[in-house]
């Protein structure tokens, strides 16, 4: 008996085309129930106050200015609360330049701004793992975050755990 026969049958039993759609199909339907379960699994004594700070490069003033302290943080994807945004700090956003002699400069952009944007919540705090709001919270990270004027992808710059 041949593994796959001439019709496209695994064993002659199985089509291989049918076998892995239902493959693929299983593994989904595993993954979202795995992600979900561990996102209901929040145990309220792990649970504690988490300081971060995100920074938000390069965007314009308007921007900058529609990002206003007091004003809560959700998740863009699952509009899952982060925290209270506690402080704001805009920075001229720093470009690298090329001078007439073909040297590359620092310069400060008149029209873009960086906000550091400090946002404080309850967070899940286990051995291995901070999440706020669903997302990890580890430096280097990205994450996207709206408020009620703003929504923007931010880097975490910084996590304090117990502040």
């Amino acid at each position: 008996m041949r593994l796959i026969d001439e019709k496209g049958r695994l064993f002659g039993l199985v089509n291989i085309i049918d076998l892995a759609v239902l493959v693929l199909i299983i593994a989904v339907a595993a993954r979202v129930g795995l992600k979900s379960k561990l996102l209901k699994a929040v145990n309220p004594s792990t649970l504690q106050p988490v300081e971060v700070v995100l920074l938000v490069e390069d965007v314009r003033s308007a921007t900058a200015d529609a990002i206003a302290e007091g004003d809560t943080v959700l998740n863009t994807k699952s509009n899952a609360v982060l925290g209270e945004l506690i402080k704001k700090e805009v920075v001229p956003a720093v470009k690298e330049i090329e001078t007439a002699d073909g040297r590359l400069v620092k310069a400060e952009s008149p029209f873009r701004k960086d906000v550091y944007i400090t946002v404080r919540g309850q967070g899940q705090v286990t051995g291995n793992v901070i999440i706020l709001g669903g997302y990890e919270m580890r430096v280097g990270a990205n994450a996207q975050v709206k408020g009620l004027k703003f929504a923007v992808n931010s880097t975490v710059f910084s996590v304090k755990v117990g502040s």
